[in-house]
């Protein structure tokens, strides 16, 4: 018996009594460090080498800044609108089908009609969200300049 594990006699068994560890256990610790390698490009961020005993803390160098993750997330949102959109378009193209009133080149039309009209919606919307950013940054600056000359 080895660690409370196994048989405690193997005679009459015909096995060795080898008691093997569990290969597929994966544990806690070794699934977060591996997200974090994943997330910062293969990298430990403890600043070389894979040794033992080293710190672990705050220290840890960031390769993802805040501006990439936020990049990152933005273009995960506009994917997922984007898919959003392509499953209504879906449903559309269905809809349109089963009324069977139009063939299949006007279908394919109406369908890529309302994909641009709402691709150009979200484009006039970024647009419009640039534009308030930008006029929120001038103002911004103003007041600083403002507020250095007194």
């Amino acid at each position: 018996m080895y660690n409370g594990i196994g048989l405690s006699s193997v005679r009459g068994t015909a096995t060795s009594g080898h008691v093997q560890h569990n290969a597929g256990h994966v544990r806690n610790a070794s699934r977060r460090h591996r997200t974090w390698r994943n997330a910062n490009d293969g990298r430990d961020g403890r600043g070389g080498g894979s040794g033992r005993g080293r710190s672990h803390g705050p220290e840890k160098q960031m390769l993802l800044t805040e501006q990439a993750l936020q990049e990152g997330a933005t273009s995960l949102a506009l994917h997922e609108k984007k898919r959003r959109l392509e499953g209504q378009l879906l449903e559309l193209r269905d809809r349109l089908e089963g009324e069977g009133r139009l063939d299949d080149e006007e279908i394919e039309k109406e369908v890529q009609w309302e994909r641009e009209r709402v691709m150009e919606r979200w484009r006039i919307e970024e647009e419009r969200k640039d534009r308030a950013e930008r006029e929120r940054q001038q103002r911004l600056e103003g007041q600083v300049e403002g507020g250095n000359g007194e």
